[in-house]
């Protein structure tokens, strides 16, 4: 199965949901039922990583890209919203940037403003200190360092009470029936998943968001609780962008604030529903 989609809602307008590393679509489900009177919400499982097929060959987010075209090739739509966190707002990004006219508008969740960082340990674990030599080899050998995907699981990596709650507190999530649903259709990248955090390892996210063409709305999660080091740090990568294109709005809480923050809908909500004009019209 090349794309793995969830879709919620029955309005007028189609609007895509990537979602970020390990997550399947539907982690974006109660922003989907909150948006479902106005679009038709389509939750897509990211290539390699969710229960859909990888991408293959050596990987680019020019290729991840195409993926999101491909599907709106495949459904008949001129263009689409599009609403992706970590991973899948950067996908989303780079489908904005290499086709601007597919993307009606564009909301990324706590990504976008600033670049994978060179020993990136808060998003991909200990594993964050070995990526610059992994990305070496594979810049070196190609895609067969990492490997061929084999047979995509089915069930989750998560068998017990405990595991759930453990997860869920750790990510600093409330604990609903929404959440519990997606952690249970979390996935681990398969070598061409692999492929594709790398190509987001190496993407130039500032870059592609001052070229950028589409309304976006960036929402970002302030750190409130952390070290105030990381707090300025987030500050700093966010006030490069004042007075341009992006909008940004602060969200209370880290990579996740937009699953616990209750104005995250409202200001989605607010973007999505301003008239294409007036935001136009705010870019120039």
């Amino acid at each position: 199965m090349k794309y793995f989609v969830e879709v919620v809602g029955s309005g007028p307008s189609p609007l895509i949901f990537l979602p970020g590393t390990g997550w399947g679509g539907n982690v974006g489900q109660s922003i989907a039922e909150a948006l479902s009177n106005s679009y038709t919400v389509h939750m897509i499982d990211l290539p390699g990583i969710g229960r859909g097929e990888g991408l293959s060959g050596r990987i680019s987010m020019k290729d991840a890209a195409g993926w999101v075209k491909g599907y709106m090739d495949e459904q008949g739509w001129k263009s689409a919203a599009i609403i992706g966190h970590s991973l899948g707002g950067a996908i989303g990004l780079s489908t904005a940037s290499f086709h601007p006219d597919r993307v009606d508008k564009l909301v990324l969740l706590d990504i976008g403003f600033a670049r994978i960082e060179r020993f990136p340990v808060s998003m991909f674990g200990t594993t964050g200190y070995f990526l610059p030599i992994i990305s070496g080899l594979h810049r070196l050998f190609g895609p067969r360092f990492l490997g061929q995907d084999g047979e995509k699981k089915t069930d989750s990596n998560v068998k017990t009470e405990e595991e759930m709650v453990s997860l869920i507190s750790s990510l600093e999530l409330n604990d609903d029936a929404f959440i519990r649903k997606a952690i249970l259709s979390m996935q681990e990248a398969s070598p061409s998943g692999i492929g594709l955090l790398l190509a987001l390892y190496r993407y130039h996210m500032p870059k592609a968001m001052k070229g950028l063409s589409t309304p976006t709305l960036v929402l970002y999660g302030n750190r409130e609780g952390k070290e105030s080091r990381i707090q300025r740090r987030i500050l700093r990568q966010v006030s490069k962008y004042q007075n341009q294109h992006p909008s940004f709005k602060a969200l209370v809480g880290g990579h996740y604030a937009h699953m616990s923050d209750d104005r995250s809908i409202g200001y989605i909500r607010d973007f999505l529903f301003t008239s294409e004009q007036v935001q136009k019209s705010e870019i120039r």
